[in-house]
């Protein structure tokens, strides 16, 4: 049996900035995937045969036909623009949730935040979406609270 090798890896990029950078470039790969699709048609392949390479949805792959043909190589840019709902809080209220939640001396819970939402906004959440609301959306940490011992035993 072989064992693999350990190789420490340098520390050039953080973290962060890593998936930072995989957002930046998914969009070029995405339309890398589509020109190349365009390629293979360009070529004799079917559109399913070309999907299949890609490993992609011959649904997906006939959507993208459509745009090039309709728009040219700018159909194959990804617009997701207007993807997704809107937020019911407006910008104004996050910034006021976020100046309450981090001016207050007290630890919030998310369901605590969901109550605070609902008396001052008049807006239901799920707890799930006052978490994305609260993490992603204003960039607070979770962290769970534990004593800390200065010795181990």
């Amino acid at each position: 049996m072989s064992r693999g090798r350990n190789i420490s890896i340098e520390d050039h990029l953080d973290i962060d900035y890593i998936n930072d950078l995989l957002s930046e470039y998914k969009k070029s790969y995405m339309i890398y995937q589509r020109l190349l699709f365009i390629k293979m048609l360009k070529e004799g392949k079917t559109v399913k045969d070309a999907s299949e390479f890609l490993n992609v949805n011959r649904a997906s792959g006939s959507r993208w036909l459509k745009l090039y043909n309709e728009k040219g190589f700018e159909g194959l840019i990804p617009n997701y623009d207007n993807c997704g709902r809107n937020c019911y809080l407006t910008n104004e209220q996050k910034e006021e949730l976020k100046q309450i939640i981090s001016n207050s001396d007290e630890n919030y819970t998310l369901k605590r935040i969901q109550k605070l939402i609902k008396e001052k906004f008049n807006i239901e959440y799920s707890e799930k979406q006052v978490w994305v609301i609260v993490r992603e959306k204003l960039g607070f940490n979770y962290g769970k609270p534990f004593t800390k011992h200065s010795k181990k035993t």
